[in-house]
């Protein structure tokens, strides 16, 4: 039978009534049964426990037509002890009847005892463990808020993804030469794509490894520009769980590195240092760790680096296991593999054995093909020596599995095409690539999506996922794609096969101030690219030469310094639709232009800013942006842009209809001028750990279906005039710590179809007015309020509710 949470039960003036008829009676009636003396034990225990519980307002967890059985019971027996008095005056024959009567009263009085103490007992160690869990995780946030902009350099070591072979030998020689005394930094070499950093990762994942560091591994992905500050504080902020400010310079964080390493106390540290380039700054960070103490340092690297020691070369899969490997990724979804000839088989296996990644990449492209398609894939790697071939012939050789893509997924090889927009090793959001799919070949999310979830099967891209419910409800801010700097190549190498005035996507790396000679002479202009992508480091200054670039839609920005301005030819861009701005640093770039910019983009229809800090909208004259539908922060400084803002945003913006705010540490209030936006359709602001309340405007949001609130740990409590958004259909609130209620008149959202509340642990009653929510179909939320759902689920007919047994607040800490 479902449990009532019913506040107080009303029980306190029963139990209390019969308390004081047992004490009246005193020893009379205890002399006439010892179950009396028992019954009066047990009420005097529960008293205490129901007021308490009635003080605190908490819901009682009981059977309810228990509930109403015992009050009855209780009436009962009031009347039922002055009766046993008067019998053990006048008439003992009746005695052993209301002995038995009060034996009932008993059993019934004492079940109720033991369920209002286990559940005080129990609520009230899970309110101090969640109590102390908020605090220590809220406290720790606060401290590191700095931290939070570092999230796209993760220390924790990947999960072993897909087909894993002929790995274990290398293992147990790696484990041989590290763990050898004497050696501190091994580096492991080999072409790209020979499976360094799978082994290192394997490597990580061993039993012995493992036994050895316990939780102290540390895996970091270094790429051919290294950001050591970034890597620095990643590292101090993993094992000394501090901050490290922005002004301390990469020899003082090392000097704090060295010091931290230096704790007798500390357990040794295993750090992996993946995909190390040859350059000064490369040099600079090895001859550092290599100092280091207390640890082991692995290195993957295409260079081997021999001022550090002698090298572990990486050896070729053995004929056997290159047989093998072929044959699971040609196997998708465990099918059967169809091989047209073994021959074939043999050829494509013999001449790509060296690459274990080309290895998986064609297979993959080739299950389930024609045997026409085999021979040609066949006759193309065997027309080079891939097995002792160059970057150039491996590049060649992973060509041909986008060449085998069939004419109606060419899609495919154009999204794969457009990944190399952004810098290497970098974590690429969904969200962000959903904008580019959206403009170039206006596909909606679920396409989008779909097209990744194929180039993740093909082994061209891989994904991470930062939560579980990465994908639920159409969020996708915590998701990304990352690729192999292979691939990334590939796609560049693809890109650059035609014309630069031919392209169809253009894609530009500046190095300091130096400007290709096509672009600073201005040959071959205009150029003829829809998507161009312009990359520039933290030397960069921002003088730009001018481009004649009428055709473009997408324009991705990828700044490295500290200062950066829009450049002026972007104004003559009248077809440009996607406006990306990513930096790819550890700190925010400052926007110091461009307003002015995007007053001459009339067609502009979403704007994605990453890692920017914005400067204030007031006193420019800011044009309409009368196609602007999308806009989206994601940790980026937007104080300045929204505090005291003069400007009229709904002018601005009319017909905005998604805005997404996320990560952004300094926002601390919803604009009122943003809820003056009647076509608005989708609110998302998560990760904002400075909001603390929205305004009561929020109600003008009249057309609002989407209101996403998640993870804003510090939000108190939504405006009763939520109640007003009558479009409203999908809630989310999970993982709002500090929300205290829901709005009393939650009812009138006669749309709503979802309501994420997961996570939002002092919040334990709910409205009465949820009972009206005809429509809610889908509720999300912890154990206690998901059994209060069950009762009044007959009135909600379609509801399916998710409960999950415990909060676990160490997300928010990723």
């Amino acid at each position: 039978m479902a449990g009532a949470l019913i506040g107080g039960a009303g029980l306190g003036v029963p139990f209390n009534e019969l308390a004081a008829i047992l004490k009246k009676f005193g020893e009379r009636a205890m002399n006439f049964d010892p179950v009396l003396k028992e019954i009066q034990s047990k009420v005097n225990t529960i008293i205490p426990l129901v007021s308490e519980i009635e003080e605190l307002n908490e819901a009682l967890e009981y059977p309810k037509e228990e509930l109403e059985n015992l009050k009855k019971t209780l009436e009962v027996a009031k009347k039922l002890i002055p009766r046993c008095v008067g019998l053990w005056k006048y008439n003992y024959l009746r005695k052993s009847d209301y002995t038995k009567k009060l034996r009932e009263l008993n059993s019934e009085i004492g079940s109720f005892r033991d369920i209002l103490l286990i559940q005080t007992a129990r609520d009230g160690k899970k309110t101090m463990k969640l109590a102390s869990e908020i605090k220590d995780v809220v406290h720790r946030i606060d401290s590191r808020c700095e931290i939070i902009n570092t999230v796209d350099l993760s220390v924790a070591v990947p999960e072993i993804e897909g087909e894993c072979v002929g790995l274990e030998k290398p293992v147990e020689r790696l484990k041989t030469k590290l763990f050898k005394d004497g050696v501190r930094l091994l580096v492991v070499t080999a072409y790209g794509g020979c499976g360094k950093t799978t082994l290192a990762v394997r490597f990580c994942h061993d039993k012995q490894v493992k036994n050895k560091f316990q939780e102290n591994i540390l895996f970091l992905t270094v790429s051919s520009k290294p950001d050591t500050k970034l890597i620095l504080k990643s590292i101090i902020q993993s094992l000394g769980r501090f901050v490290v400010s922005d002004s301390v310079n990469d020899d003082e964080a090392f000097r704090h590195l060295e010091q931290l390493m230096g704790q007798s106390s500390r357990n040794p540290v295993l750090f992996v240092l993946d995909d190390v380039w040859e350059g000064p700054e490369s040099n600079k960070l090895l001859e550092k760790f290599s100092r280091m103490p207390n640890c082991k340092i692995l290195v993957t690297s295409r260079n081997k680096f021999p001022a550090f020691g002698e090298p572990y070369a990486l050896e070729p899969l053995s004929d056997e296991d290159a047989r093998e490997l072929f044959r699971r990724a040609a196997s998708l979804d465990n099918r059967t593999p169809q091989f047209p000839d073994e021959q074939i088989v043999e050829a494509i296996v013999k001449g790509c054995k060296k690459c274990p990644l080309a290895l998986k990449v064609i297979a993959r492209s080739l299950s389930g093909r024609t045997a026409p398609i085999w021979k040609a894939t066949e006759r193309n790697i065997s027309r080079g020596d891939f097995i002792l071939g160059s970057e150039e012939t491996l590049l060649e050789c992973l060509k041909s599995s986008l060449d085998a893509v069939s004419d109606d997924k060419m899609i495919l090889k154009e999204c794969f095409m457009d990944l190399g927009s952004f810098p290497e090793d970098q974590r690429i959001r969904v969200a962000m690539f959903i904008d580019i799919c959206a403009v170039l070949y206006e596909q909606d999310e679920c396409e989008t999506l779909s097209n990744l979830d194929e180039l993740f099967t093909r082994n061209l891209v891989n994904t991470v996922y930062l939560r579980n419910e990465a994908h639920e409800d159409d969020y996708y801010s915590e998701s990304y794609i990352t690729q192999h700097d292979i691939l990334r190549q590939l796609a560049v190498h693809l890109t650059n096969e035609q014309r630069i005035d031919q392209r169809t996507r253009l894609f530009v790396d500046i190095s300091r101030n130096e400007f290709p000679e096509w672009w600073s002479k201005k040959e071959m202009q205009p150029v003829k690219s829809r998507l161009l992508s312009i990359t520039t480091d933290e030397m960069f200054s921002s003088c730009w030469p001018d481009m004649e670039a009428p055709e473009v839609e997408v324009l991705i920005l990828n700044p490295g310094s500290k200062t950066y301005e829009l450049p002026e030819f972007v104004k003559r861009m009248n077809r440009l639709k996607a406006l990306i701005v990513r930096n790819y640093r550890s700190f925010p770039t400052e926007l110091t232009s461009g307003y002015q910019v995007m007053n001459c983009l009339s067609r502009l229809e979403r704007i994605s800013l990453e890692r920017i800090s914005i400067p204030s909208f007031s006193n420019h004259n800011l044009k309409p942006l009368l196609h602007l539908k999308k806009l989206s922060f994601f940790m980026c400084k937007v104080d300045r842009a929204f505090t005291n803002c003069s400007i009229q945003i709904s002018r601005v913006l009319p017909n905005l209809r998604e805005i997404s705010i996320d990560f952004c540490n300094d926002f601390v209030a919803l604009p009122i001028g943003l809820c003056e936006i009647a076509n608005l359709e989708k609110l998302s602001i998560t990760n904002c750990h400075e909001l603390s309340s929205l305004p009561e405007e929020l109600g003008k949001l009249i057309n609002l279906k989407t209101l996403r609130l998640r993870s804003c740990i510090h939000l108190e409590k939504l405006p009763e005039s939520i109640s007003m958004l009558h479009e409203l259909v999908d809630l989310d609130i999970s993982h709002c710590v500090g929300l205290t209620k829901l709005p009393d008149k939650i009812g009138n959202l006669q749309k709503l179809e979802k309501l994420n509340m997961w996570s939002c642990p002092i919040i334990r009653k709910l409205p009465a007015s949820l009972r009206n929510l005809k429509n809610l179909r889908s509720v999300v939320c912890e154990e206690e309020i998901a059994k209060w759902l069950d009762i009044v689920s007959p009135r909600l007919r379609n509801l399916v509710t998710e409960h999950k047994e415990e909060v676990n607040l160490d997300w928010l800490l990723a």
